[in-house]
């Protein structure tokens, strides 16, 4: 079965074989008949509307129940710029694509700051507000009566550059743009940019800890689907000749959901095959017509149940993110982790903090510093406030009062990427990584900060983004050597055992290049082995000059490795210094370890 899966891919992303498709497709057009090139024109158009679904839904994670909405937005507006205005296509096109996705950042402002059921809710409510006004902005839009008359090759009425379009030659022009534009795609989302979309999806908290904007990378998706939405829809106004309110309804967007749904959610490939399957399968069910959404909900709940990953799970093997070329540009990394000058002065204070949820003080005025090349612990009872404390200073929560500054910078109530950015970055209890990435591909997420292309150098694979990704994956490899991890280098993390996961993200908060970094349980789970690893991991932080801060609750780890010791009770300090005093400390031994660890010490 792999085998074929194997081969299927190649067929379906090789280069050569797609570029041969085109050109066949492309000499053979002359010769098709005009039903042939609507139908295969509307199947291109398909495809761009899936692959629109699939970067918002699939990719960045954000459900769009409207998004007939944004390939309504195309289509009137080259449709209207052309009939009521006389602009050509080469004019309209662009202008269409630069609306729906202008579209896009407006309904990212309100659809980013919700999730899940209010998310589905508000974009519903987008598409149903598009379809209203459309209906009844009569001298514009033609009301319910519809736009007539747009040029069409169809009817012999499109011209561009005094040339008069035939069908033939329309299904070239949307063939070769398709063609470039999925080219454009795929590199744009194996690049940083797609990852970064994966991470949000997967936890927006996460990605904040290593450095990705949460919001800019949701109104970036958004943009991006809403122009690829218009681009289709602009094809598909100049195609049909005509646009009534009927054709972008609920209806479409349920149809385009199922679709991307049904190829496999984050695959751009299953959204092509899905495209082909709905693209002809309508002709098929014209018997069902009036039981339209009874029959694409028995379609999706099928795939659900039975191939949850969708045509791509099962016919395919799984994406991948990280460049090809990048990888056969992969030098040798001079030290996996990169030194920290090194300086008298604490780089991070706590400054009397204090956090309260309601009635609940969870951290009591703390105060604590943190000095560059040194490990301090922060050890205490089970709710004792040690996480929340790291929340606190990662930026997650905005203290109730204190101050948190880093190189005497003031960070309290920075948005957490900023903080990451600023080189402070963390870890969690439980491993957040994207179960769907290669154990290479979650370390690679880490360096996203680093990165200094911008998203076009990117899609179009310019030579320096490709420098720049084996620069930063040279330093994945020497951080997999360090941590033990070369031999599953390209396992999925979904397939790993958890002492892998733990040491996985360490080495991905390694990649952003921290100067201080807060480790949260990250002994939790492991092997004696693998916390073997992970104390190599840790000394190497310190010797190039690194701040750690550790939780841990194993004792034998903590006094092998630290130099401070801070013991929380009850969200207040109750000691401050070294491991053998703490011992020795009766506050220490009633709150937390107890006689027998007195006995031992």
């Amino acid at each position: 079965m792999t085998g074929v899966r194997r081969l299927l891919t190649a067929l379906v992303t090789n280069p050569v074989a797609i570029g041969l498709l085109v050109v066949a497709l492309f000499a053979g057009a002359g010769w098709m008949s005009g039903g042939t090139l609507q139908i295969l024109t509307f199947l291109l158009v398909n495809i761009l509307l899936a692959q629109s679904m699939n970067l918002l839904t699939g990719v960045a994670g954000q459900i769009s129940l409207g998004h007939a909405g944004f390939f309504g937005m195309g289509a009137y507006a080259s449709g209207i710029l052309m009939k009521s205005y006389g602009l050509g296509f080469v004019a309209t096109v662009p202008a269409a694509v630069a609306v729906a996705a202008l579209t896009g950042l407006l309904v990212s402002f309100p659809a980013g700051r919700v999730r899940e059921f209010y998310l589905a809710m508000m974009t519903l409510a987008f598409g149903l507000i598009f379809r209203e006004v459309v209906r009844e902005w009569n001298d514009v839009t033609g009301g319910a009566m519809g736009l007539s008359g747009v040029p069409s090759p169809m009817l012999r009425t499109l011209v561009i550059f005094d040339l008069k379009i035939d069908a033939a030659w329309y299904f070239r022009i949307v063939l070769i743009i398709t063609a470039a534009v999925m080219w454009l795609l795929h590199n744009f989302i194996q690049s940083r940019f797609g990852r970064a979309f994966y991470a949000i999806h997967v936890s927006e908290v996460a990605a904040g800890s290593i450095g990705i904007p949460r919001a800019a990378t949701k109104r970036l998706a958004y943009v991006l689907s809403g122009a690829l939405a218009g681009l289709a829809g602009a094809f598909y106004a100049h195609l049909v000749g005509y646009l009534g309110p009927e054709s972008f309804d609920l209806p479409r967007s349920v149809e385009v959901l199922v679709t991307t749904v049904v190829g496999g959610l984050g695959s751009m490939a299953g959204q092509v095959l899905s495209a082909v399957l709905f693209t002809f399968l309508p002709e098929k069910l014209q018997v069902f017509a009036q039981y339209q959404f009874i029959v694409y909900g028995i379609i999706l709940a099928f795939s659900l149940i039975v191939i949850p990953r969708g045509l791509a799970g099962l016919l395919l093997l799984p994406p991948r993110f990280v460049k090809r070329a990048a990888l056969r540009r992969v030098g040798d990394a001079a030290e996996p982790i990169r030194a920290v000058q090194a300086t008298s002065e604490p780089g991070l204070r706590v400054e009397r903090v204090t956090m309260r949820f309601g009635g609940l003080t969870a951290v009591d005025d703390v105060s604590l510093s943190l000095q560059p090349g040194r490990i301090t612990a922060l050890i205490g009872p089970n709710g004792s406030g040690k996480s929340t404390l790291i929340n606190v200073i990662s930026g997650i929560y905005q203290p109730s009062s204190g101050v948190v500054r880093f190189f005497g910078r003031a960070i309290t109530g920075m948005a957490d990427h900023r903080i990451a950015a600023s080189g402070l970055v963390r870890t969690f209890q439980d491993p957040r990584l994207v179960p769907s990435f290669t154990v290479r591909e979650n370390l690679l997420l880490g360096a996203h900060r680093l990165f200094r292309r911008n998203g076009l150098a990117a899609a179009l694979n310019l030579p320096g983004a490709i420098r720049e990704e084996g620069r930063h994956l040279a330093t994945v490899e020497a951080v997999l050597r360090m941590a033990g991890l070369a031999e599953v280098a390209d396992r999925t993390i979904e397939s790993l055992p958890y002492g892998y996961r733990r040491l996985v993200e360490v080495g991905r908060a390694l990649l952003a290049e921290p100067r201080a970094i807060l480790l949260d349980e990250p002994a939790a789970g492991l092997t004696e082995a693998e916390m073997a690893l992970l104390a190599r991991l840790i000394r190497a932080m310190k010797q190039a000059g690194l701040m750690v801060l550790l939780i841990e609750h194993h004792m034998d780890f903590v006094a092998e490795l630290v130099d401070d010791v801070v013991v929380l009770d009850s969200g207040r300090v109750i000691y401050h210094g070294d491991v053998q005093g703490m011992r020795r400390d009766p506050q220490v031994i009633a709150a937390y370890l107890g006689e027998t660890e007195d006995v031992d010490a």
